[in-house]
């Protein structure tokens, strides 16, 4: 079992390497993982990050997009509604909603990310990219839909 162990502690390390790797090539060059396995790209008008997880074999790519809405608005539970409904609907992809809360990203009020997950363990630079633009693309078409719909203002 230590053996067992030690092979996928190596083979989390070599994904680590390859995602860095990725970042690399997608980016010219300009982006790597820093000291905390993290890393901002920019996909269109929104930044995406990239938060390696050895400890899960996760790799997180997150877009916040907007904040919550004034919670005296009303808009807030049909929100969060349509937000449980389009993370199931096929036109997000591998996309999903999800509500941030401000204490984990030290703003002043929770907000809405388009996420993905993936196994560190062989990523590919196909399913890399995939990944990037997956999110990129739900929250470049929602950033603004949720703004009008909901009084949801992006994230600055």
């Amino acid at each position: 079992m230590l053996l067992h162990l030690r092979a996928q502690h190596r083979s989390i390390e070599k994904g680590i390497k390859d995602i860095d790797t990725y970042l690399g090539k997608t980016t010219e060059g300009h982006v790597k993982l820093d000291a905390n396995g993290r890393a901002r790209i920019q996909y269109g008008s929104i930044g995406i990050h990239v938060v390696v997880l050895p400890d899960h074999n996760l790799v997180i790519f997150k877009a916040f997009i907007n904040l919550l809405p004034d919670p005296e608005s009303g808009t807030i539970l049909p929100l969060y509604y349509h937000l449980l409904d389009m993370s199931d609907e096929p036109q997000t992809g591998m996309a999903y909603f999800a509500i941030v809360a401000a204490e984990e990203i030290d703003m002043e009020r929770d907000v809405i990310s388009v996420e993905t997950k993936r196994p560190i363990v062989d990523i590919s630079l196909d399913e890399f990219k995939l990944s990037v633009s997956a999110v990129g693309e739900v929250a470049n078409a929602w950033i603004e839909k949720l703004a009008d719909e909901f009084d949801a203002p992006p994230v600055p």
